[in-house]
């Protein structure tokens, strides 16, 4: 049976057939000189290790590739998947305070805005009735106006009179008892005007177009409505000709896409290493190996029940506005001290169950199988703690490849 055996081995790694035939030999050799009735004796059963190894042909070597296994600083890290969405600290949803339609449309999803600048138009219904109470007021005041203007030229008459002893001092009395009446209707008639424009303020109304109604009494019932920050337009929920009631959902949103929020959900195993102000790295799809500088900012009171995960958020600087808000992302939270030691690419291990090995390459041209146990991750990069030192050459394109044809299935 040893004999079939080796033989077996010899097919499937030809490389090792001349060191292979020499163990085989001598332990032949020494299984001759034992006596039969020591075959059940206590002493252990010897064992063979032959290790895997392939030897390629000069155009398979050429077409792998193969790396220089470099020391690299890994940190210990947590990660998660989420999304980018705005930072609510820094964006301001816009609604719209009057009832009305919307007559005019001034910027749109994407626009940058600065601080007042004009987002949208509206015809206000109620502004019909405030330039009504405006105009009534306006009225008043004149008129209480007048009315002390009369009083007091009847008063001072009647200061003349009374000292030429021409006039009762009853009357001199009366008259200025009316002077102050007077005085008491246009503070109030002041009063009710300054109510009256505060309430066309309310209505979107600027003072310089207060002042051009009360000196020429036209007034647009539409009002414009303005950034109240600066930012990019995030969000437009309106159309033309759209009637707004007051308290409905916000018509814009205007955000400062400096920053933005990763929102992502971590494992509890996780958990304990995380801390709120960890820097943390951000990788988002679609600019490849490309990180973004992210900080914890918020961490959950308590787990999602169903994903047993906990809820964290991370500000990260996008001073290019590059991220937008609904983009997949992942972030690697960085939980400890860096340390050095043997990288190799991912494309490089060959993972079986719970081990791994990589194929290295010998001087003689053949490559060995070599199992190694890994540590951390860096992108694309596997920290290797045991198995393999720096400096050695291995198969890091094809390795699955090779792996097949060692074990004698046919690579695809």
């Amino acid at each position: 049976m040893l004999l079939i055996g080796t033989v077996a081995a010899v097919a499937i790694w030809p490389d090792a057939a001349r060191d292979v035939a020499g163990r085989t030999a001598a332990l032949v050799t020494g299984l001759s000189g034992r006596r039969a009735d020591r075959a059940d004796a206590s002493e252990p059963a010897t064992t063979i290790a032959v290790e895997r190894s392939f030897r390629p042909t000069p155009m398979q070597l050429a077409s792998f590739g193969i790396t220089s296994v470099q020391a690299t600083e890994f940190r210990p890290q947590g990660l998660a998947e989420g999304r980018i969405a705005l930072n609510d600290d820094d964006n301001v949803p816009v609604y719209s305070p009057y009832a009305g339609r919307v007559t005019k449309i001034t910027a749109k999803a994407g626009d940058d805005v600065r601080a007042g600048q004009p987002l949208f138009t509206v015809e206000v219904t109620d502004m019909v009735q405030a330039q009504n109470d405006f105009q009534s007021a306006i009225n008043a005041l004149n008129k209480a106006q007048e009315q002390l203007k009369l009083n007091q030229i009847i008063a001072a008459r009647q200061q003349v009179l009374f000292q030429a002893k021409a006039a009762a001092l009853k009357d001199y009395q009366s008259a200025e008892n009316d002077v102050i009446s007077a005085q008491s209707d246009k503070q109030t008639a002041e009063a009710a005007l300054e109510a009256v424009k505060n309430r066309l303020r309310i209505l979107g109304k600027t003072d310089a177009e207060i002042a051009a109604f009360q000196k020429n009494s036209s007034m647009s019932p539409e009002t414009v409505i303005r950034a109240p920050i600066a930012g990019t337009v995030v969000q437009r929920k309106v159309g033309l000709g759209q009637y707004l009631g007051t308290g409905s959902d916000p018509v814009f949103t205007i955000g400062d896409l400096a920053t933005v929020w990763l929102i992502a959900n971590v494992r509890e195993s996780d958990i304990p290493r995380i801390r709120l102000g960890q820097p943390a790295v951000a990788t988002v799809n679609g600019f490849g190996d490309r990180t973004f500088r992210a900080r914890v900012t918020y961490m959950a009171a308590s787990l999602d029940p169903a994903t047993r995960r906990l809820a964290v958020r991370c500000e990260v600087e996008n001073p290019d506005q590059e991220l937008k808000p609904e983009m997949f992302a992942r972030f690697a939270i960085i939980t400890g001290d860096a340390v050095s030691g043997p990288a190799v690419p991912e494309s490089a291990v060959v993972q079986e169950g719970d081990r791994a090995h990589v194929w290295v390459l010998r001087p003689d041209g053949a490559v060995e199988a070599r199992e190694i146990k890994l540590g951390l991750r860096d992108g694309d990069l596997l920290q290797v703690t045991e198995g393999l030192q720096t400096g050695e050459r291995i198969v890091s394109r094809g390795a699955l490849f090779i792996d097949r044809a060692a074990s004698g299935e046919k690579a695809s």
